[in-house]
């Protein structure tokens, strides 16, 4: 991998998306933005992943090309001008052209929720500029296979589209909480579908979350994992968005304990504790002198 990645590392979304799922993440002027920011990055964060356009599948985001562009833009020269090469820029777009035009003020990593499918243009475009791709591994159509069995098996058809195109650094995204593609309502203006979700969709993503290290290892490849107050969490137990920050952190303990590569979140500063806190259990489980040695450092680098 060309980033070098200190798992779990968090990555903490920015939206400029109003449209977005969860309305506290959206950074409307340069005062929300760039606190947010500047307090992420003391507590530790370095990667962000920037949306100029909700992906959200349950609600009607599209956006045309340029408002999203104009968003992306505006988003990428405040945090290079105020942070400057110290952090990972991610841009969350599935539009060549748009991903083409931000990649030219400096990004990271190109995060594509279609995994290809929408268009594997966007892979020219990471190989052009050189850079990592995150691909979420998604079904066309939803099928009878296991949900772990079906998120390789589209993980292997994107690896190997993008390798093929150039693109060597990738990242796979087990795609929690989103549809097949042919339900999702955000790939097209005028699409219409019925079911915007999977048949046991609650199920089949706390499934997937619990299998995430299988995934992890039948691929060899470094993983993301975003479940921040997504819409099964809420479901699984009833419970409102604001509240589903508890069932968020409970998922990202388990997500770092089992050492997945990258957790994409709202709440990025609570879930670097989370993390914390895990990386020193994990130290402790040898001799009780290491323990002491690990959790001194760690304490003394909180000071």
């Amino acid at each position: 991998m060309r980033l070098r990645l200190n798992t779990p590392e968090v990555m903490a979304v920015i939206n400029v998306s109003p449209e977005s799922f969860y309305l506290t993440s959206v950074k409307s002027t340069e005062e929300e933005l760039l606190k947010f920011a500047a307090e992420a990055f003391k507590a530790g964060v370095r990667i962000f992943d920037i949306g100029g356009m909700s992906t959200a599948p349950f609600k009607r985001t599209w956006v045309p090309e340029d408002a999203e562009l104009s968003r992306l833009k505006w988003a990428v020269n405040l945090l290079r001008r105020e942070l400057g090469d110290r952090v990972i820029l991610s841009v969350d777009t599935f539009r060549p052209r748009v991903a083409s035009e931000v990649a030219k003020l400096g990004i990271d990593i190109l995060n594509d929720v279609t995994g290809l499918r929408y268009s594997n243009e966007l892979a020219m475009v990471a190989k052009e500029h050189g850079l990592t791709m995150i691909l979420c591994a998604r079904e066309r159509t939803q099928s009878s296979l296991n949900p772990v069995d079906a998120v390789i098996n589209e993980a292997k058809w994107s690896i190997n589209m993008a390798e093929s195109m150039g693109v060597g650094d990738i990242i796979i995204d087990p795609c929690i909480g989103f549809p097949p593609l042919d339900r999702d309502q955000n790939l097209e203006p005028n699409r219409q579908v019925t079911n915007t979700r999977y048949d046991d969709w609650p199920y089949r993503d706390i499934y997937l979350v619990a299998n995430v290290a299988r995934i992890r290892m039948e691929l060899n490849r470094p993983i993301c994992v975003g479940v921040s107050r997504k819409g099964f969490i809420r479901r699984l137990l009833g419970v409102d968005i604001e509240d589903s920050i508890w069932g968020t952190l409970g998922l990202h303990a388990y997500l770092a304990y089992v050492g997945v590569d990258i957790i994409r979140t709202h709440d990025a500063v609570e879930t670097l504790h989370v993390i914390k806190i895990i990386n020193m259990v994990k130290e402790c489980s040898g001799d009780y002198l290491g323990c002491v040695n690990s959790v001194r450092k760690a304490y003394k680098e909180a000071s």
